[in-house]
């Protein structure tokens, strides 16, 4: 398309690769599939066994690596994403506001456990972490397990389902938490556990997760928004997940602090003045984070319609008024 530009694939390839001195002949055959799925093949051609064998095991040693993605599990099998690992990069501490001290209890507690593994092992005691973030939509869960990804530089576990055509969810559990081991020391990052776990996946789940095998270097995150769906023995038992982090609607002073934040991303003819935000955070009681960031993004959008030389308040005013209307027709559970 003019848009895209012309995209190039190779259905039929002969490839020379040159590995520790010896040339090998790589050969991609690639043919339409049933269900609208392409099939394909690899010939590796070798001056012997030893070494086609040698480079075949150094090919799947570097593939099975994490350099610059993230893992993520769908559909019965991992696959890598430098989309996901991009967001992880661009999220920071810096950028979460949480109320009181919560964001530094987050922090110091995971930097912390990464740092004391000597510690850990020299007391007997299973090096391995886990923290269940909770509470309404919008409210920085996400953010926060971006921010420890990157913190922590480990590599990831995106959990998207243990859901696959030709398996069982039992047997996807178990597929990620021999992946998670191998990955060790790693991240398993479980977003919206409540609809993960699925009736097959549930008990095995909760063995892999707290069960004979030692987990060593296993850092799980889960989120949910809805922790009346999960299993009390998920939520209450403090060895599955050691702690329990609830992202609660922000308070007035953290409303202002978040309304601070994004008044700094706006240009300076736009930005609200001391009284501005004061009004902005007191009047978005009940909001939570991602309906404040509306009111900044549609209060500019607008703005940028009419060229109101009044000012962003008066917009942004009104967005709230506008929000708040539509708050008011959906469920809390969905807020």
């Amino acid at each position: 398309s003019e848009e895209h530009g012309v995209y190039w694939q190779p259905a039929t390839a002969w490839m020379h690769v040159t590995w520790q001195s010896t040339t090998y002949e790589v050969v991609l055959f690639e043919w339409p599939g049933q269900m609208m799925r392409d099939q394909n093949r690899h010939y590796v051609l070798a001056p012997d066994r030893e070494r086609g064998e040698a480079f075949y095991a150094a090919v799947c040693r570097w593939n099975n690596e994490v350099r610059g993605e993230v893992l993520v599990f769908s559909g019965g099998c991992f696959s890598k994403s430098d989309k996901l690992y991009a967001g992880i990069k661009a999220a920071s501490f810096e950028q979460l506001v949480l109320d009181g001290s919560l964001k530094q209890q987050i922090r110091e507690d995971f930097t912390r456990f990464v740092a004391s593994r000597a510690i850990y092992e020299e007391a007997g005691v299973a090096w391995r972490r886990g923290a269940l973030l909770v509470g309404p939509p919008g409210n920085g869960k996400t953010l926060c397990v971006k921010a420890i990804v990157r913190e922590l530089g480990l590599p990831c576990l995106y959990i998207q389902s243990f859901e696959a055509q030709y398996s069982t969810p039992a047997k996807m559990v178990e597929a990620v938490f021999a992946r998670a081991r191998a990955q060790a020391p790693c991240i398993l990052v479980l977003e919206d556990i409540d609809a993960l776990l699925v009736p097959g996946a549930r008990s095995l789940f909760l063995n892999e997760l707290d069960g004979f095998a030692s987990n060593a270097g296993v850092i799980t995150l889960a989120t949910t928004n809805h922790p009346e769906r999960l299993d009390p023995s998920i939520v209450e038992r403090p060895s599955r997940f050691d702690r329990k982090y609830h992202f609660e609607l922000p308070s007035v002073e953290t409303r202002a602090a978040y309304a601070s934040l994004w008044n700094e991303r706006l240009q300076p003819r736009l930005r609200l003045d001391d009284a501005g935000r004061v009004q902005v955070s007191e009047l978005t009681e009940g909001f939570s984070f991602a309906y404040i960031q509306e009111v900044f993004v549609s209060a500019t959008m607008h703005w940028m319609k009419d060229r109101d030389p009044v000012g962003l308040l008066p917009v942004a005013l009104e967005q709230i008024r506008a929000l708040r209307t539509q708050m008011m027709r959906i469920p809390d559970s969905s807020r």
